[in-house]
């Protein structure tokens, strides 16, 4: 029987609905048993991603995504329910590809990617009991699961910035007078810090969400929904600076006695609110025609046969295989690392123009690692202090992560961030890189060069260090990770401060070269 192309699922004919929902029973079932096993083999992924959830106000969104998919994916059950299942081999290979890259990501410990991985395995399911239609026609519902991965840590640090930048700009305009040095704002008023809880992440990620799942409700054209996904992406970062400047200006104007503490973020939220309404609001300026976007693009529906139980059965044991091959690997890896051990070197050694001294504080979040070495030393003369410190970690998955966000080399409630970058010193001839890190409490200033040692190799970044790590991981051999840091005061002449510390590493080239900076 013909079907008009315009004609809705619900207005078939009775034998032709009880013949769609024949073709689609197994199928449904072979996928949600998939499903199953995919969310049971990666259990502790998803159980970290729902305590990130719990815990995060800026990832709380989370919760909401499940269930936002399903409303999405029951709004397309026509479109989709047309298509005849075709269980599909590409799928089984991106499943298997993904399975991988979560081995890979979990020797090296980086949760963010796991999780991604985890995400995306779902819609690849899909691909493969399904078929790449179905794939397809829930490509932007499968897609929005991306916005359950607590991601976007990284950039904080840039938010942070532009803030600093903006508001600093700002309030010049304004003619007001400004001192800034990197996120530490001076006015004749007052000091201010951009911190993390300034970055504007939390508004930037809410109103992605918000503006990806609006666009998809809203607009059918394609440039639509893109260029309401591109204001949903400016408008939450220069209205953050906006509300930087704003809560500045009144700390100012009420000489430091409004905006300095819990209120400003109360400020930030209806500030967001009202960015929110703004947003839909400029929106509506491009919205479809009523006539274009209520049009339904309905197809006949499939007359192909439906998949065989054997095929289906077939398919979804090749998919569950290639799924559990990551978490088996990761067993192996585990089994293979169960013994390691870490061992110590020593300091770098003493000698005239270098003398060891008491040992000052110096209070990081380097807490749990398996081992640590300090020494400070005096210039001869007494000219300035170099501390060293080595944190040693084995190389061990489920032990304490030597490459972490929470892994700090300074104490973030006595020091302020004050801008960071990678430097190249030359010493005993060779290029040696370093990450120099610059600090601020009150008058003081001080400064850090570290870097890392992972295995037999020189690193300074940390997704370098992740990846390292996972490539000694998977490898296999015996190895410790090191982290490796010199800090000495600055003042108000960073020059002399690098100048110090690049004479303390010449001094004591060899042995920083053999033990830390390639750990054997």
């Amino acid at each position: 029987m013909a079907v008009p192309a315009d004609k809705p699922l619900a207005d078939l004919s009775a034998a032709e609905q009880t013949r769609r929902a024949g073709i689609w029973r197994h199928p449904l079932v072979a996928l949600g048993a998939g499903l199953l096993a995919l969310f049971i083999l990666f259990h502790d992924t998803l159980a970290a991603m729902a305590a990130i959830w719990w815990r995060s106000d800026t990832f709380a969104h989370g919760m909401l995504i499940g269930p936002i998919v399903v409303y999405m994916l029951a709004g397309r059950r026509t479109e989709i329910g047309r298509i005849t299942p075709r269980p599909d081999s590409a799928g089984v290979l991106a499943l298997l590809a993904l399975s991988l890259g979560w081995a890979v990501a979990a020797a090296a410990e980086v949760g963010v990617v796991q999780q991604l991985a985890l995400a995306v395995m779902v819609p690849a399911m899909v691909w493969a009991v399904l078929g790449r239609r179905v794939l397809w026609a829930a490509a932007f519902p499968l897609a929005y699961l991306l916005f359950a991965v607590p991601m976007g840590e990284s950039l904080v640090e840039p938010l942070q910035d532009f803030t600093a930048v903006f508001t600093v700009k700002a309030l010049r305009l304004s003619g007001i007078p400004v001192f800034s040095e990197g996120r530490y704002i001076t006015t004749p008023t007052g000091n201010f810090e951009v911190a993390e809880a300034c970055s504007g992440i939390r508004y930037l990620i809410a109103s992605v969400a918000l503006g990806c799942l609006y666009a998809y409700l809203t607009y059918r054209a394609a440039w639509r929904r893109l260029a309401f996904i591109a204001l949903a992406i400016v408008m939450p970062i220069v209205a953050n600076g906006v509300r930087a400047y704003g809560i500045v200006m009144i700390a100012l104007l009420s000489d430091m006695k409004l905006a300095t503490g819990v209120d400003h973020i109360i400020y930030g939220w209806l500030f967001f609110g009202l960015v929110v309404m703004l947003m839909f609001w400029i929106g509506r300026f491009w919205a479809d025609d009523t006539a274009v976007a209520g049009a339904a693009a309905a197809v006949p529906p499939d007359s192909a046969p439906a998949p065989t139980r054997r095929a289906l059965g077939g398919m979804l044991a090749a998919a569950l295989l290639a799924t559990a091959a990551g978490p088996i690997l990761v067993m192996r890896l585990d089994e293979a690392q169960r013994d390691a051990t870490v061992t110590l070197p020593t300091p770098p050694a003493a000698d005239g123009a270098w003398p060891v001294t008491a040992a000052g504080e110096w209070r990081h979040t380097y807490r749990n690692a398996a081992g640590q070495v300090r020494a400070d030393y005096l210039r001869d003369g007494g000219e300035g202090r170099v501390q060293f410190l080595a944190a040693a970690y084995p190389a061990r998955r489920g032990a304490a992560p030597l490459v972490s966000s929470g892994n700090l080399l300074y104490d973030a409630e006595q020091w302020i961030h004050a801008g960071e970058e990678l430097r190249t010193v030359s010493v005993a001839g060779q290029a040696f890189e370093v990450r120099e890190l610059r600090l601020i409490s009150g008058e003081r200033r001080r400064m850090i060069w570290s870097w890392y040692a992972i295995g037999p190799r020189h690193v300074v970044s940390m997704p370098a260090a992740k990846a390292w790590q996972a490539w000694e991981s998977l490898t296999g051999g015996p190895r410790r990770d090191l982290v490796v840091a010199l800090a000495t005061a600055s003042a108000d002449r960073p020059d002399e401060a690098r100048e110090r510390l690049t004479a303390f590493v010449a001094a004591h080239w060899q042995t920083l070269r053999e033990q830390y900076v390639a750990a054997p």
